[in-house]
């Protein structure tokens, strides 16, 4: 495998610090309270330390061996090898050494060689006990469960509880496939609440064309397409009077991508690629007529003059044409909001609008370059695994997901108070959507990157797309189901 072995080694210094820290939260909920935000509510609120309910086990200086996809932010939000000064860096160093000391571990991180962390396979398939656990994008975890390589969560890994508040419950109940979970989604990964999508606006444009408070459409529940489209409609305007509209030159009402705007508007309408039978197995419910009103409405905005969408990986036009206010909208990861960092006018985030009022929640779609964890087959201790993972889960809910949540966003790049109310709402809102992250050998790929399929399609039919591959996908997902339920 190539890629880079670092080891950490718990630093003496801090050993006095953190066995009193862990001291303090083994089995109680007597620690002094902290700022949290609960998944099930749209305001921030103080609560008490909630306890992991872990045995105190001595791992006698064992090494906890992680294996991480090669792109710096995901590295990072695992480990961090000293104290940096960043919000985020230390809240990962002093979480990871905090579980260090309470459990007598050191961590190696076993850098793969490209982005998706696709390089464990022969490892795990040569029976190699190499990695304790492995951090990959969303698919590539999916992959190394259709293989066989991870092992079940609810019935080999004793120590995770689900039912706590730093595992996500869309994200449990709609990663499984007949009653098997291989993965699932939790406050171990920050970046897991940064890689869901938003919707970002310009506060300055706002203002000069007259529009309202925003916030409060929000929270009123009054976030809806048609009122986005409203704005966009009045946001475009040709600035050097040429008679053309053009990313590098005018100003639109809403630019976006073609991974981020046209995935995301399905879930608006509260629809999936897949959803599960009463036996937990996965059906294709992609073709509604609400899916269809959806496509037709957005891509109908999509195609005005006002609108702009990038259809390559280069996002560099969009984000420029929003900092240099020339750009109502943008829509983006929470994460990518430090690209806007050097924006001289003031943004807001709040979350993408509810297809219509009938929705009960701003639902918002989890971009699968998020990171989703695995415990390969060849793990010799899953006990011992199984007591780290939820320990690294539950020091992320208390003391990392705060920071990044409270401060990170607040103070270093949002510029409001409102904007961590409109957060609320997005994470409570998150969707894990088994048919988005699902790709093995174009198992269902016909349709786990529909809307931007559907962008690269003259017209944007939905109706004759999906004709032309329904019999292909239905095959497969029986072929998934068959798979999963052996």
């Amino acid at each position: 495998m190539k890629g880079r072995i670092i080891q950490m080694k718990r630093p003496i210094a801090l050993i006095l610090l953190v066995s009193i820290l862990s001291a303090a939260s083994c089995g109680t909920t007597e620690n002094e309270p902290i700022t949290e935000t609960s998944a099930d509510t749209t305001t921030t609120e103080t609560t008490a330390a909630l306890s992991d309910d872990l045995p105190e086990r001595d791992f006698a200086d064992y090494t906890f061996r992680m294996f991480i996809r090669n792109l710096d932010q995901y590295f990072d939000e695992m480990y961090i090898e000293e104290t940096t000064g960043d919000i985020m860096d230390d809240a990962i160093y002093e979480r990871n050494t905090k579980i260090a000391e309470r459990f007598n571990i050191n961590y190696e991180i076993n850098l793969g060689a490209d982005v998706m962390g696709t390089d464990a396979t022969n490892t795990i398939m040569a029976g190699d006990d190499a990695y304790d656990i492995l951090v990959c994008h969303a698919r590539q975890t999916f992959d190394y469960a259709h293989k066989g390589l991870l092992l079940e969560w609810n019935t080999e890994l004793p120590y995770i509880d689900l039912d706590k508040p730093w595992w996500n419950q869309d994200a449990r109940e709609n990663l499984s496939i007949c009653n098997k979970l291989y993965t699932c989604a939790g406050d171990i990964c920050y970046l897991n609440l940064g890689a869901a999508n938003a919707m970002f606006y310009n506060k300055q444009l706002m203002n000069e064309l007259g529009i309202g408070n925003i916030y409060e459409t929000v929270l009123n529940g009054d976030w809806t397409f048609d009122k986005f489209s409203e704005y966009v409609m009045m946001g475009s305007r040709d600035l050097n009077g040429d008679t053309q509209i053009d990313i590098e030159n005018d100003r639109f009402g809403y630019v976006t991508g073609h991974w981020i705007g046209p995935m995301q508007v399905l879930y608006t309408g509260g629809q999936r690629i897949l959803t599960k039978n009463d036996d937990d197995e996965l059906v294709l419910s992609l073709n509604t007529e609400r899916t269809v009103d959806i496509y037709d409405t957005f891509f109908t905005l999509l195609d005005s003059d006002p609108c702009y969408i990038q259809l390559d990986e280069n996002m560099e036009p969009i984000y420029n044409s929003f900092s240099e206010n020339r750009a109502l909208f943008v829509d983006m990861n929470i994460k990518d909001v430090e690209k806007l960092r050097d924006m001289n006018a003031d943004f807001g985030i709040i979350p993408w609008p509810k297809f219509d009022e009938s929705e009960d929640k701003y639902y918002t779609n989890v971009d699968a370059d998020c990171s989703l964890i695995g415990v390969p087959i060849t793990n010799s201790d899953p006990e011992r695994t199984s007591i780290i993972i939820e320990a690294l889960a539950a020091e992320g809910y208390q003391s990392v997901i705060p920071q990044y949540y409270e401060v990170a966003l607040q103070t270093k790049y949002a510029r409001d108070d409102e904007s961590v109310q409109m957060i609320d709402l997005i994470r409570a809102g998150q969707v894990f959507d088994v048919g988005y992250y699902y790709s093995h050998n174009e198992i269902i790929s016909e349709f786990n990157s529909i809307g931007r399929n559907l962008a690269h399609e003259e017209g944007h039919n939905f109706s004759s797309y999906y004709a032309a591959n329904e019999a292909k996908a239905l095959a497969k997902i029986a072929e998934l189901n068959e798979l999963y339920s052996e």
